[in-house]
């Protein structure tokens, strides 16, 4: 069986996936979780590890690379890439005549820090579909970052300073390294900076980029998350356009400039839109489905019309695993 509360647990084991609150031993499938609570015990990539490492001290952490099984008790597990971020994972639990995978945060699409999503058959799935309404479908990465360059260049030869508005952690990588595979000179916000220094210690390498000094942007991009607009170093730039990234519709776009007092607002999506959620329970063809997050009522009938056994958990429950 498997419990719903505040994460997903396995019954009649000790694990946990993606715990919100404290368990005796959790998998982490990515540094960007929501309302994140340590549990006694994690499991999850070293990746995640290192960006969790201040909020994990107090846990005894368990760090498994990509593709290396192991056991616990008569359950093998394994984490594969989920093609989220650097470090983002899929838990497979082989039951030995069973298989379970849970994906946390997926992306199908090609990014260029985060390795390719893993895609293996199993008995029952239980999916994280954060943006499952038919509304969110994003185009590709390559397609999302050319009206962002462009921004970026109209804004530098008026003389202005381009300030992107992203979060630190996962997007913001992404659109670093393709800038600077166009030449871009960057300026980045200490929390953006720091996470991109993690990055680099597992391989990751990037073009020209500085910790961010108010004194010193002259041609420079300037890379900051969202909440820090209104900071006195931000409004004290005298010329300057911002451009907000992150996953909306068009129709979102206008409130979401208003918003963050932004000039432009773009779509850059390292998540699954709902083109690629159906895409992935097709790849995965399980038998039963069991779906989490925003829109998991609405993604369960879509699966429902199309034979899947689908069942969203939106509340406390305890259901029949297989």
């Amino acid at each position: 069986m498997i419990e719903y509360n505040e994460g997903i647990h396995l019954k009649g084991t000790g694990l946990w996936f993606d715990s919100r609150k404290k368990a005796g031993l959790s998998f982490i499938s990515n540094a960007n979780i929501d309302k994140f609570t340590p549990s006694e015990k994690i499991i999850a990539t070293p990746e995640t590890i290192k960006f969790l490492d201040s909020k994990i001290k107090k846990s005894v952490v368990l760090a498994c690379p990509y593709h290396r099984a192991f056991a616990l008790g008569n359950l093998q597990l394994e984490l594969v890439p989920s093609g989220h971020m650097l470090g983002s994972s899929q838990m497979i639990v082989d039951k030995g005549d069973k298989t379970l995978i849970y994906t946390g945060d997926i992306n199908l699409k090609k990014v260029p820090t985060a390795k390719p999503v893993y895609t293996k058959h199993c008995d029952v799935l239980v999916m994280k579909c954060t943006f499952g309404q038919e509304r969110y479908i994003f185009p590709p990465f390559d397609e999302s970052i050319e009206p962002i360059i462009k921004f970026i260049n109209e804004t530098l030869s008026s003389d202005s300073t381009p300030l992107i508005l992203v979060e630190p952690l996962g997007k913001a990588q992404d659109i670093i390294k393709a800038l600077g595979e166009h030449g871009f000179k960057l300026s980045l916000h200490k929390s953006i900076y720091k996470a991109t220094k993690i990055y680099e210690e597992f391989g990751i390498e990037f073009g020209d980029y500085e910790l961010f000094k108010p004194t010193h942007i002259e041609e420079k991009v300037v890379i900051i998350p969202p909440d820090k607009i209104g900071s006195n170093n931000i409004e004290n730039i005298k010329r300057k356009r911002a451009a907000i990234v992150l996953e909306c519709t068009a129709e979102e776009k206008s409130a979401i400039k208003s918003a963050f007092k932004a000039d432009e607002a773009f779509t850059l999506s390292n998540h699954a839109g709902y083109n690629e959620l159906l895409q992935y329970v097709e790849l995965v063809s399980p038998k039963k489905v069991y779906l989490i997050d925003e829109y998991a009522a609405e993604f369960a009938i879509t699966l429902q019309k199309r034979g899947y056994q689908a069942i969203a958990l939106e509340k406390p429950t305890q259901l029949n695993l297989l």
